[in-house]
C-alpha cells in the first residue's frame, strides 16, 4: 500500500499542520549533522525531507488563498 502523502494528511488535520513544520524543520536539522559527520547512510532522506517541507508550505499558501 501507497504511504500517505503530507499534504493529503494536511489537508484531513490542518491543525496539527505547525506541529508538522517544527518537526521536519528539526529532522531536517538532525539529518544534515549526521550528513557532516559521515554517518547518515540514507542521504535520500533529506531529499524527502525537504520536499514535505515544500509541500507544507505549498499548503500554506493554499489555505491563505482561500481565506482571501
Amino acid at each position: 500500500m501507497a504511504k500517505e502523502s503530507i499534504l493529503s494528511r494536511l489537508r484531513s488535520k490542518p491543525e496539527n499542520s505547525s506541529d508538522e513544520e517544527e518537526k521536519l524543520l528539526q529532522e531536517l536539522m538532525e539529518l544534515k549533522v549526521k550528513q557532516s559527520q559521515g554517518q547518515l547512510k540514507e542521504t535520500h532522506k533529506i531529499r524527502e525531507v525537504r520536499k514535505s517541507i515544500a509541500q507544507l508550505k505549498t499548503l500554506f499558501k493554499e489555505q491563505q488563498e482561500n481565506k482571501e
